[in-house]
């Protein structure tokens, strides 16, 4: 946003730049006051300045929950922070000494001169003005502070102010981004429009993106949408729905005659209006719009690997997949239920406990390539990759450290000069081919009366649901969970009841694997299969992964946490 500076008198608060955040020190007095560098010296080795790596979402589910503001003394009382009584929308906002505004919550920064009214202004003094993401119940909202900036403790900083903190607020991310909001009106039981109006837009807008909203209005208008789109318009396509919005806008661009270059320049990313908001909890830990539209701010650009699709009815023409595929139990409680789609995440679980209590059986071949056949194996896959993901981590920390004075450069992203091209499409097993001999086929004995047959590239599929973790975002192989129809209700039951923590792929009920590609023939009566929640042709199904195809944000680098590696 532009830095034009702005006049404005009293009330305002004073402030230091920390290496996390802007702490407020106590209000101006034309008086002395403690010195800025001893003040600073103290909190950096006594507290700290709100250091929010591990901020998460507020959302109300609980499963990422942590606070906004971290505060450095009990002056800073939950009272004052809140923000649930109605206030002039004049009036000058004022936070508690020591409190603490992290970078990763400042939206947006402005210069500003004081009024010349005889009164005496400290040296190395810069005013401001700053817009920052602030909790509110359940949300965060946009909210203006005016701040006199001590600069005497970075005198190498310069006389750009707003702009120092600006370059600390967007850390290896692009500021100011162009963003087209595609919105469902019929996601999230109606309430999609509303919630991105309400929730994410405000944020979106403080922090000086430019929007372009659009609604779908027939089935499949998002995927025209990005057949037409204007590529070079935009920096990021923001999908205010449920996973079905992202699902059309990647097969959209898939469709069109310069899509290298489409999916080489457009960031896909989620902001969870729908009711199924698997992409946005994976990707950003958070299936609140606020918190949303905050960390498609502050992420980092990265590319993950997604699946392709081929069947009979459209072998000519492949469809992208992001999230999953399946059949059994799993499809037809996601398809199957979408007449009660009203009650929201409930009418999934509804229906995977009827097919369960039914001992349903969806008979089938399987071919797979394996990348890790065996959990020990998959086990060594993942913490071989998650130990990259981790150094890259490390990598984007260090490279935006900032010393007491000298701020270090970062970069923009953890992308390594990826370029996609035609070649990227091309498919390593063509679906006309017959299976490849180096492909093994599952014991016909289990597939036979298969229960769950699950394959994935996103570790949650639902804000309690964490079905597959360990899956990672660009390892070039996607997460296979298959069960045994046979199995007795009383192994099924804590097997579900163990999802929302991903234990159940130890169960030794349950087959757990990477795999490259597989092919699925399925042979159950009157069944069906899903794609990313959607339902797919009844037929054969073969799927390869296509590596780091997608541009999409993501915090630090990576998936969000499942602690996998601790199971």
């Amino acid at each position: 946003m532009s830095k034009l500076s702005r006049k404005y008198h009293l009330p305002y608060t004073r402030a230091i730049i920390g290496e996390n955040g802007l702490l407020i020190k106590d209000q101006f007095t034309s008086g002395p006051s403690t010195s800025s560098s001893t003040l600073l010296a103290r909190r950096s080795n006594g507290g700290d300045f709100g250091d929010d790596e591990d901020d998460e979402d507020g959302d109300a589910s609980g499963s990422f929950q942590s606070s906004v503001f971290e505060t450095a003394s009990l002056i800073s009382c939950v009272t004052c922070l809140s923000d649930t009584e109605s206030k002039d929308e004049n009036e000058a906002l004022l936070l508690p000494s020591n409190t603490v505004i992290p970078y990763a919550k400042i939206l947006d920064v402005t210069n500003m001169e004081a009024e010349d009214d005889g009164s005496p202004w400290p040296d190395h003094t810069a005013l401001i003005e700053v817009t920052f993401a602030k909790p509110r119940r359940n949300h965060l909202v946009p909210k203006t502070i005016k701040l006199s900036v001590d600069t005497s403790v970075f005198p190498n900083m310069g006389t750009d102010v707003a702009e120092e903190i600006l370059n600390r607020s967007y850390k290896n991310t692009k500021r100011n981004k162009s963003i087209l909001v595609i919105i469902n009106p019929h996601g999230g039981k109606g309430k999609a429009n509303k919630l991105f109006l309400s929730k994410a837009k405000p944020i979106l807008l403080a922090s000086g993106c430019k929007i372009v909203v659009k609604e779908t209005t027939y089935h499949l208008h998002a995927v025209d949408i990005a057949k037409n789109l204007d590529i070079d318009e935009y920096d990021v396509v923001a999908c205010a729905s449920g996973d079905g919005i992202p699902h059309e806008i990647m097969n959209g661009l898939f469709l069109r005659s310069d899509r290298a270059k489409a999916f080489q320049k457009l960031a896909i990313t989620q902001l969870p209006c729908g009711s199924g908001n698997a992409m946005s909890i994976s990707c950003h830990g958070t299936s609140n719009p606020s918190y949303a539209a905050l960390a498609l701010l502050k992420s980092v650009e990265s590319r993950i690997d997604v699946m392709c699709c081929t069947q009979p009815s459209y072998k000519n023409q492949p469809r992208l997949s992001f999230l999953s595929q399946t059949y059994g139990i799993i499809a037809e409680s996601d398809i199957d239920t979408e007449f009660i789609r009203f009650i929201g995440p409930a009418r999934f679980e509804l229906g995977v406990t009827m097919n369960v209590l039914q001992r349903k059986k969806y008979p089938c071949d399987i071919y797979f390539k394996y990348a890790a056949k065996t959990k020990n194996e998959l086990k060594d896959h993942y913490l071989q990759h998650k130990d990259r993901l981790n150094n890259l981590r490390n990598d984007l920390e260090s490279s935006s450290t900032f010393t007491l004075d000298i701020p270090r450069s970062g970069k923009e992203s953890n992308l390594d000069d990826i370029t996609i091209t035609d070649d990227s499409f091309k498919l390593r097993w063509p679906f006309e081919d017959d299976v490849p001999s180096d492909w093994e086929r599952i014991d016909p004995e289990l597939t036979r009366n298969t229960g769950i047959f699950y394959t994935g590239k996103m570790p949650y599929i639902a804000p309690d649901t964490k079905f597959f973790p360990a899956a990672l975002p660009d390892d070039g192989t996607m997460d296979f969970v298959l069960t045994d129809g046979r199995t007795p209700l009383t192994r099924i039951a804590p097997i579900l009841m163990s999802l929302n923590r991903g234990s159940h792929v130890l169960q030794p009920e349950v087959e757990h694997s990477k795999i490259l590609a597989f092919r699925l023939v399925p042979y159950a009566k009157n069944s069906v299969i899903s794609v990313d929640g959607e339902n797919f042709p009844y037929e054969t199904l073969q799927v390869e992964v296509l590596p780091k195809l997608v541009k999409t944000l993501l915090k630090n680098g990576s998936y969000v946490e499942t602690d996998f590696e601790s199971m």
